[in-house]
């Protein structure tokens, strides 16, 4: 016979049922549908979150030199992102984004690429405020954060590893962590206050970006991770928008942060006695300080602070930033128990740079930094910033400088006056010490100073053990 083989194949295909073309599928169950309708909606609810933010996320490029290397462009550069905030241009991102050069560049979602100026930091929280000139921008909403449920759906926008407008979805896993050695996503560790807990992917770059909700409104500015590689491990940490947001407000009106100062010396509450008072958590007053507004307000050692300003304070982080975002002179409604009844008392906190220094000022504070080779005495420094208004920086007057030492050996000169390290602000000499001590062998710092009334900084590496 003539093709056996092609006889025996067509009549294998003819009556083996595995051969078949397989039915189709059936149309799904009303249980199925109502899944993947579900599934969907989330689907749109995300592409809308993204759609609205991503024209106000902007790429952030820092470098040291106005000029770039033709052989090596992304030489000496660094690369974070920001949110605009204000459609007059002015943009929200991390203080450690921008300490890492003097040379700001803004890259916006249309490819339109502008440079773009430092309005102020504050380091304390680890924000900064840009300003560009720029028509045709679209500025983002704030959420509330304080509204913001642990569960909830989340989106981080930026730039991880130079990747624009990269977004990344995941809840909110956890609200109120208080300070703790996070490693920021620019890869340099800090300490730092209040975050947001998210499980959404966070990765260098995206430090100084938004987190969002589903209405695509800023629930938080995204600024640290948790891991041992160096990228994301599911441990993502957001500063909160409400404090994101008080911070940038005093920084465009005065270029600085006033912090409140209530005059408590305090401890945390016991899980165990929270339970017993039926309150989620507070803050327990060891001792009052001074005639401070806490005394003035009739506040009392062993009282149990619950709220500041409609501010829930279930720990001493989540009542040091309510305390701090108080501007001064204004008063203030504290929610406290004390003999397990629930109480309430209004204070008017005072600026807690002034009593820093009032505090200071009772004793020779005159500190030597040997990291420096400089001495140092605290002072508060009035610059008129307009006609009406009067700015206080406090900061420390250089008193005394070792010849050769770091300082001597980069030109500061006594009477310099010192008001930022690293974009850092230090209540004292000591604290200055303490961190310089802490940094790496041969790592620079960046020292900020005022000779005169000019702005000034030097970069300088300080003396080891």
């Amino acid at each position: 016979m003539k093709y056996p083989r092609l006889i025996a194949v067509a009549a294998l295909l003819t009556l083996t049922p595995a051969f078949t073309l397989a039915a189709p599928l059936a149309e799904p169950d009303s249980t199925q549908q109502q899944a993947m309708n579900m599934a969907f909606n989330i689907s749109d609810a995300f592409e809308y979150a993204a759609e609205k933010i991503e024209p106000s996320v902007v790429h952030i490029t820092m470098r040291n030199s106005a000029r770039v290397n033709p052989r090596n462009p992304r030489a000496g550069e660094g690369l974070g992102s920001g949110v605009i905030v204000d459609p007059r241009g002015y943009i929200l991102t991390n203080n450690h984004v921008v300490e890492a050069g003097r040379y700001i560049t803004v890259r916006l979602a249309d490819g339109r690429e502008l440079g773009a100026r430092l309005v102020g930091t504050f380091a304390e929280t680890d924000i900064a405020v840009l300003k560009i000139e720029a028509d045709d921008i679209v500025a983002a909403a704030f959420a509330d954060s304080e509204a913001a449920r642990v569960g909830q759906w989340v989106l981080a926008v930026g730039s991880p590893f130079g990747f624009e407008q990269t977004v990344t979805a995941g809840i909110i896993s956890a609200k109120g962590r208080g300070s703790a050695n996070l490693q920021l996503s620019q890869g340099r560790g800090q300490k730092l206050q209040e975050f947001i807990q998210t499980d959404a992917a966070i990765n260098p770059g995206n430090s100084g970006g938004p987190l969002v909700d589903l209405h695509g409104d800023i629930i938080g500015i995204n600024t640290a991770i948790i891991s041992r590689t160096g990228s994301n491990n599911g441990l993502g940490f957001a500063i909160p928008a409400d404090i994101a947001k008080a911070v940038m407000e005093q920084i465009i009106e005065s270029g600085r942060v006033e912090r409140g100062w209530l005059g408590i010396d305090m401890i945390p509450l016991s899980p165990t006695l929270a339970h017993q008072l039926d309150i989620e958590g507070g803050v327990v007053i060891k001792e009052i300080v001074g005639d401070g507004p806490a005394k003035q307000a009739g506040l009392i050692a062993g009282d149990i602070i619950t709220a500041v300003g409609g501010r829930t304070t279930e720990n001493i982080v989540r009542l040091s930033n309510a305390i701090m975002l108080t501007k001064p002179d204004e008063p203030v409604e504290i929610e406290f128990v004390r003999n397990a009844k629930p109480m309430k008392t209004t204070a008017t906190v005072s600026n807690r740079d002034e009593e820093i220094l009032i505090t200071q000022r009772s004793v020779d504070q005159s500190v030597y930094i040997k990291a420096l080779g400089t001495k140092v005495l605290p002072r508060i420094l009035r610059r008129e910033r307009s006609r009406h208004r009067i700015e206080t920086l406090p900061g420390f007057l250089v008193s005394q400088i070792k010849r050769g030492s770091p300082a001597d050996l980069r030109g500061l000169e006594v009477n310099d006056f010192i008001f930022q390290i690293d974009g850092q602000v230090f209540d004292s000499a000591l604290e200055i010490e303490d961190y310089l001590h802490g940094l790496a062998d041969e790592e620079p710092v960046r020292i900020w100073f005022y000779r005169g009334t000019q702005p000034m900084y030097v970069d300088l590496i300080p003396k080891s053990n």
